[in-house]
């Protein structure tokens, strides 16, 4: 199963031809992970202020590869997917594909604009504000699976 999200391309997001800088994919990344994981009820950012520890997910490692352009105003839609599910770690992959326009759009496929990663790590705030890597939760990890590739 895929968590689908849209976005339409901002005018922040270009360059000045209009196409899409490549460095505006990872913020776009990062916006459709949260979307998913707001859909799965996981906190984004820690909020436990009382002494006890809470997970938060930095990320470990990101890419991106292009493969067609995309400009200002575009309407993106955003499949991500789960690529693996470690111990303590998940990888997301992103497709972004910009659906046809125009008369003949029916009859079209969907162009694939990119193809990005993301990995992040679950760790632990510790008192002192430093990072403690942990396993991911079971029930997080039966979450997680609803989006695991095939």
């Amino acid at each position: 199963m895929l968590f689908t999200t849209t976005r339409r391309v901002e005018f922040r997001d270009t360059d000045a031809a209009g196409i899409v800088h490549f460095s505006a994919f990872f913020p776009m990344m990062e916006a459709a992970e949260h979307e998913l994981l707001r859909s799965l009820k996981i906190e984004i950012l820690p909020r436990n202020h009382d002494g006890h520890s809470t997970l938060t997910w930095p990320r470990v490692a990101a890419s991106c590869d292009y493969k067609a352009a995309a400009r200002f105003e575009d309407i993106l839609r955003i499949e991500v997917s789960v690529a693996r599910i470690g111990s303590s770690s998940i990888q997301y992959r992103f497709r972004f594909l910009r659906d046809p326009i125009g008369i003949d759009a029916a009859q079209q496929v969907p162009q694939l604009v990119a193809d990005g990663s993301l990995t992040a790590v679950a760790c632990r705030l510790t008192p002192t504000g430093g990072l403690e890597k942990v396993a991911i939760p079971q029930a997080m990890r039966d979450q997680f699976s609803l989006y695991a590739e095939a």
